[in-house]
């Protein structure tokens, strides 16, 4: 399982304090998972795109926390998405546009 995460910041400093504020959340559901990538998004200035690999062992705990992220969420084959967009859908981690979940096929 992976996160991918769009958050809204001005630079990698403010996009890790963003990051920390997320990473609350999922200790809170005994959710631990490492960074694997962080990086400006290239289509929209002032978003930072952020890759979350989910450790194997807490995979369990990961469904219940999406509630806690946002109000709804898309369920695509293999992956689940909530944005800022959606029409009913409210986000309710600070600065975060999207985000998704891929979970693997393993």
């Amino acid at each position: 399982m992976k996160f991918t995460l769009f958050l809204e910041a001005s630079n990698s400093e403010e996009t890790n304090k963003h990051l920390d504020d997320f990473k609350k959340c999922a200790v809170n559901y005994k959710v631990f998972m490492s960074v694997s990538e962080i990086g400006e998004y290239w289509k929209i200035k002032g978003m930072y795109k952020v890759f979350l690999d989910i450790d194997e062992s807490s995979e369990s705990n990961v469904k219940p926390m999406l509630n806690n992220i946002a109000s709804k969420w898309l369920e695509l084959p293999n992956e689940f998405l909530a944005s800022n967009t959606m029409d009913g859908c409210e986000i309710y981690i600070p600065n975060l546009h999207m985000i998704t979940l891929v979970i693997d096929d393993n």
